[in-house]
C-alpha cells in the first residue's frame, strides 16, 4: 500500500491454519514425582505447558512452565492422587491445543507395565525376600533390580539378571528408608514394573 494516497500496489494470499501440536507423557506416576513431557512443536516461547484435574476449563492452568525453545520439560505430579491431563496451551488466547490424560496414584503404589511384578510391601533391614512377577518379554538383557525410591531407573544397588524361573531370592539393605525392586528390560530401555518396599 503506498503512503501516498494510500492505494494497493499488490495483493498475494495467504491462509491461517489452526496449530496442530500432539503432547506425550507417561500414563501414571506416583503423586508428587517427577513427570518427563514431550510436545511435537512450539508455536510461541510463552506457549503454557501444565498438569491439571481432567475436565478442567480449556483455558485453565496450575503448575506449568512455559515452552520457550524446547520440545520437552519437566513438572511434578500433583500431591492428590485422581485422574488428570498433561496439556499443551497457547499464550494467545489461551487455547488449549493438546491434551494427554494422565492418572496420578498414591505414593507408594505399586507400577506395573505387564510384568505382575510381586513383591513384600514391608520388610526388615537385610531380610531376604522373594520376588516374583508373571509377564514375559522378548528381550536379551531383563534384571530385577534393587534400588533406592528417588534413585535413576537404570541404576541399583543390587541387581540380578532373569532367567527361564520367575522367581528370585533378594537381600535388601541394612539401612532403614523406602526401596524399589525394578522389573527392568535393559536393552530396550524400559522400566516394565516397580514396587516400594519400606524397610524398617
Amino acid at each position: 500500500i503506498l503512503n501516498e494516497g494510500k492505494k494497493t500496489l499488490a495483493t498475494a494470499p495467504i491462509e491461517v491454519v489452526e496449530a496442530e501440536v500432539e503432547i506425550f507423557g507417561p500414563a501414571i506416576v506416583r503423586a508428587g514425582n517427577e513427570v518427563d513431557i514431550s510436545w511435537t512443536e512450539t508455536i510461541s516461547g510463552y506457549d503454557i505447558v501444565t498438569i491439571v484435574p481432567a475436565g478442567a476449563d480449556k483455558g485453565a492452568y496450575n503448575n506449568h512452565l512455559r515452552a520457550k525453545e524446547n520440545v520437552e520439560g519437566r513438572l511434578r505430579a500433583p500431591a492428590e492422587p485422581g485422574l488428570y491431563e498433561l496439556r499443551y496451551i497457547l499464550n494467545e488466547g489461551k487455547q488449549m491445543l493438546a491434551s494427554a490424560p494422565l492418572e496420578v496414584v498414591g505414593k507408594d503404589a505399586p507400577l506395573d507395565d505387564g510384568a505382575g511384578l510381586s513383591v513384600p510391601k514391608n520388610a526388615t533391614p537385610g531380610e531376604t525376600i522373594s520376588v516374583s512377577w508373571t509377564g514375559e518379554n522378548d528381550s536379551a538383557d531383563q534384571r530385577i533390580a534393587i534400588a533406592r525410591k528417588d534413585q535413576a531407573d537404570f541404576s541399583w544397588i543390587a541387581v540380578e539378571s532373569v532367567g527361564e524361573e520367575k522367581t528370585l531370592d533378594m537381600t535388601l539393605p541394612d539401612e532403614a528408608g523406602y526401596y524399589e525392586i525394578r522389573y527392568l528390560d535393559v536393552t530396550g530401555r524400559k522400566l516394565l514394573g516397580r514396587s516400594v518396599v519400606t524397610v524398617e
